[in-house]
């Protein structure tokens, strides 16, 4: 559904994920070889899966590597590549035959959270209300929105986050600007919907079908709920980058791609950061990969593990552009694949 509100969107990153897919055990040394041919002098090799905290500040290139006398940085050359734990998801594509993913209700053996299990319990919600909240006509021929009274009312205050809809984003208001239900049946409320939703409604066709109430579904969009933290709310080192980004989150298409993308993101912009901060004097070749490892542990008999590369950014031996020269993902896909690990060019999987 189209945006109602007029507060900027904030921007989900995107990755491709068909036909990007490298096996883990073969990522590494396409990477490495891929260096020597920069000009990368046995470069010590960094794969970190665990990312920086928001409000972090230490890079991966920084230990060892402070400046001489002369001002000048020397040290090993070095690659860090900087990762997180996907889902995958069948309509990734490119493996024929695969059974149905099953549901991971808990967590044993985990040792680590990721950004995909942080949205977790806002995802549950968002789903819920998609299947819980209906449109319908009525006898007058308005449209109406049909909800739990708890995605409405705050009757208490709740220990875990709780999802609230915006009422005033799609109810239509009463003669004294207040927005009552014109309906309460038992735990269910209804609500006459405003025109100006009306109006997106007809203009996305919204399959509002005369004699039948319809989920409100995918049309639920990011402006038109909110999550109400509780006072102590849980503490995770994604909560301040994700939390506000949540609503667009949990209603992307693959939510655990986007949230695993934005948080990668940002610490792939650190280290990046790092890379100019070091400035010319840096007599190291530098590079940085961000990609994502996909978890195909859902999968009954799966046991490979894989790697996408997504994007990457490399500081020449001795020079500072004024740009760190990037490597977005085709390029970078098409790097790697014309690097084997016995030095051939096989075709891309």
């Amino acid at each position: 559904m189209k945006s109602i509100a007029s507060e900027p969107v904030p921007q989900i990153p995107s990755c491709k994920i068909r036909g990007r897919l490298i096996p883990a055990y073969d990522f590494l040394p396409r990477l490495k070889k891929l260096c020597l041919s920069l000009g990368f002098n046995n470069p010590n090799i960094t794969k970190s899966a665990k990312l920086v905290a928001a409000d972090g500040s230490v890079s991966n290139f920084a230990n060892g590597s402070l400046p001489g006398i002369d001002g000048e940085i020397q040290g090993p050359d070095a690659i860090v590549v900087l990762s997180s734990k996907v889902p995958y998801e069948q309509n990734w594509g490119g493996y024929s035959g695969l059974p149905e993913q099953y549901l991971r209700e808990n967590h044993e053996g985990q040792t680590e959270e990721t950004p995909a299990d942080f949205i977790l319990p806002y995802l549950r919600q968002y789903q819920f209300a998609q299947s819980h909240i209906h449109l319908s006509f009525d006898n007058a021929g308005r449209v109406l929105l049909t909800l739990p009274d708890f995605l409405v009312s705050n009757k208490e205050e709740s220990p875990a986050t709780t999802l609230k809809i915006k009422i005033e984003e799609i109810a239509e208001a009463n003669a004294d600007g207040l927005f009552q239900p014109l309906d309460n049946s038992g735990s269910l409320l209804s609500f006459s919907v405003a025109a100006h939703f009306r109006q997106v409604m007809d203009a996305e066709n919204f399959p509002l079908k005369t004699g039948r109430t319809t989920p409100i579904g995918e049309f639920l969009s990011p402006e038109l709920f909110q999550f109400i933290e509780p006072s102590e709310p849980i503490r995770s080192p994604f909560s301040p980058l994700l939390r506000p980004m949540i609503p667009w989150i949990v209603s992307h298409r693959t939510p655990h791609l986007a949230a695993t993308l934005v948080y990668l993101q940002k610490n792939f912009a650190r280290e990046r950061e790092m890379f100019t901060a070091t400035g010319p004097n840096d007599l190291r070749n530098l590079l940085c990969v961000a990609g994502l490892d996909i978890d195909m542990k859902g999968f009954r008999g799966r046991k490979e593990s894989y790697f996408v590369p997504w994007q990457a950014c490399w500081k020449r031996h001795g020079r500072c552009y004024g740009d760190i020269y990037p490597l977005l993902q085709d390029d970078l896909f098409v790097a790697l694949m014309n690097y084997g690990r016995d030095g051939s060019s096989p075709e891309a999987p």
